[in-house]
């Protein structure tokens, strides 16, 4: 090897050494930068040179590549886990939440107040004409209608925050998407098919670590550097174009439907972990259920408490009397689906008593229902064939509601509704609405608690209708599966507390699945200061030594050079 050639192997070794010096202390500068992962640089001998016949020596070191220390296999799981670790989160927070408005451990959660509700009513059935017990019952029923209301509401925020929690991590997410697109092309022109662009992919994939935080990300490799990113089958990200995703709310039968689609095409995107699909998770599983809940409950509570009472008498009767509900078409029959009765009615009867209040003397009429082929016109019809010579007429309002008028001097009574329509019409009711949106205490019996049923069978001091009432605690109803209102309210607390309970556990268990994942990364790709130091005083004596061995050829040429 001549001496030239002893010059270039000086120089590959400090070309080498200071290559290699830059990344060791370009490891230890960025030890504590998020998404950096530790690079290391290939140092491979150089092509050996022929010095004679079978005899050749190497000509020096040359740089092989500089990559990151990176475990694909590990960082796809750790993605998975940093997904679930996100959707438990949100599943226990929103559980926890929910737990927390029905608070079934306080005094006033609904449990307590349909308590004290049927227990105002078993006061005033030891004392059915006590004025002070009449106003309790009202004042309980209210308190219990509010409560219901509340929680409704309540409700209704927690979707809201639920929708707004999901527009913005949609909307992040959408933007990454566009990032993950634009560095996709920034590494395939920086590469171009040689080395790797290491600043450059550690930003990808942080953004990726912050994109499996929101749903189940999957990424495959291409040759050219760049990656498609799917969630399930669906690509969102294929090399340098992103085709997006948004969030689309529809109507429909009343409610709000939330999902996720693909921007390029509107394709359903089926997230099921992340943020994204917590969120979407805790809509459709807990909320959603949740207000449906407290909805079939409340309606519950109006129709049976409503159906005691309207056949039942109180101390003094209606002059007048207007049902709280309207129908559609007073001409189709109560019991098609385009009748919008709130309540079923069933084929029956019930009773009107007309009272003289000067003299006390009352006379009762039956009055007939088939609602498979009555209307409510037909009704009308029917009361006032049934009680004509009464004085008493019945009328329909343009708002669909009936009213039946006694004649000046008489009052109106009810009694015996075998046919649920007293109730499904809102006649002589103690509550109106329909569900936890609107449910409250009846504005005529606020205004007059006289007329608060607490008798039957138009005995005077009767204490039947509020006897009934307090056995409607707990009477099984075949609309609630055989459970009673207390039961079913009960059941849907039960099993929500199970589920609470349960989330936290899973949430845990993530946490714990992720905190492992996260060291067993830190190993392969974290900076480890000792290890580095240790390289950089090896890379430090490489270059002393290659200085060195400089200094000597120098040495020896000068020599040479005086020789000559």
């Amino acid at each position: 090897m001549s001496l030239n050639g002893a010059l270039q192997v000086g120089q590959s070794a400090i070309l080498a050494s200071q290559a290699a010096l830059s990344v060791a202390g370009n490891n230890m500068a960025n030890a504590a930068t998020p998404g950096y992962h530790r690079q290391r640089i290939g140092i491979l001998p150089g092509s050996p040179e022929s010095i004679g016949r079978g005899q050749f020596v190497g000509t020096g070191v040359q740089i092989g590549s500089i990559t990151r220390q990176i475990d694909v296999a590990l960082q796809a799981r750790l993605r998975s886990a940093i997904g679930e670790q996100a959707g438990a989160a949100i599943d226990q927070s929103f559980l926890s939440s929910i737990e927390m408005l029905q608070g079934e451990l306080s005094d006033s959660d609904i449990s307590s107040e349909l308590s004290a509700f049927f227990n105002s009513w078993s006061e005033l059935a030891n004392n059915p004409s006590d004025s002070g017990m009449r106003s309790l019952v009202l004042q309980q029923g209210e308190s219990l209608a509010g409560g219901i209301r509340q929680l409704r509401e309540d409700y209704n925020v927690l979707r809201e925050e639920a929708d707004r929690g999901l527009a913005v991590s949609v909307e992040r997410a959408d933007s990454i998407l566009d990032q993950i697109a634009e560095l996709n092309v920034k590494i395939s022109e920086t590469e171009g098919g040689a080395g790797q662009a290491n600043t450059l992919r550690d930003q990808r994939d942080t953004l990726v670590d912050e994109l499996s935080e929101m749903m189940d990300v999957t990424t495959i490799d291409q040759a050219n550097g760049a990656v498609d990113v799917l969630v399930g089958s669906m690509p969102v990200v294929i090399a340098g174009e992103s085709r997006g995703i948004t969030m689309r709310t529809e109507a429909k039968n009343g409610d709000v439907e939330v999902t996720i689609r693909v921007k390029a095409d509107g394709s359903d995107l089926n997230v099921s972990s992340g943020a994204i699909g917590g969120l979407l998770r805790q809509r459709a599983e807990t909320i959603e259920p949740a207000i449906e809940q407290i909805d079939t409950f409340a309606s519950e509570l109006i129709f049976q408490v409503n159906r005691i009472h309207s056949q039942g008498q109180g101390s003094s009767g209606w002059d007048s009397v207007t049902g709280q509900y309207s129908v559609e078409d007073p001409t189709v029959a109560l019991g098609a689906l385009g009748s919008g009765v709130p309540f079923p009615i069933e084929n029956g009867s019930f009773f009107i008593t007309v009272t003289n209040t000067a003299t006390g003397t009352d006379s009762t009429h039956m009055i007939q229902v088939d609602p498979t082929t009555m209307s409510l016109n037909d009704l009308r019809a029917e009361i006032t064939t049934s009680l004509l010579g009464t004085g008493v007429t019945a009328s329909v309002g343009a708002d669909g509601r009936l009213t039946i008028d006694a004649p000046a001097g008489s009052e109106l009574t009810f009694g015996e509704d075998s046919s649920g329509a007293l109730a499904a019409l809102g006649l002589n009711s103690f509550f109106q609405g329909t569900s936890a949106v609107d449910i409250s205490v009846s504005e005529s019996l606020s205004g007059q608690p006289t007329l608060l049923a607490t008798g039957g069978g138009g005995v005077e001091g009767s204490n039947a209708t509020a006897l009934a009432m307090v056995q409607l605690r707990e009477m099984g109803l075949e609309s609630l599966s055989g459970r009673s209102l207390q039961e079913y309210w009960q059941a849907g607390v039960n099993d929500l507390a199970v589920r609470t309970d349960a989330a936290n556990t899973r949430l845990q268990g993530a946490s714990l699945v992720r905190d492992s994942l996260d060291a067993q990364n830190a190993s392969v790709s974290g900076v480890s200061l000792d290890e580095e130091a240790i390289d950089l005083l090896s890379y430090q004596r490489q270059f002393q030594a290659a200085a060195r061995y400089l200094s000597i050829i120098d040495e020896t040429l000068q020599s040479l050079l005086s020789i000559v």
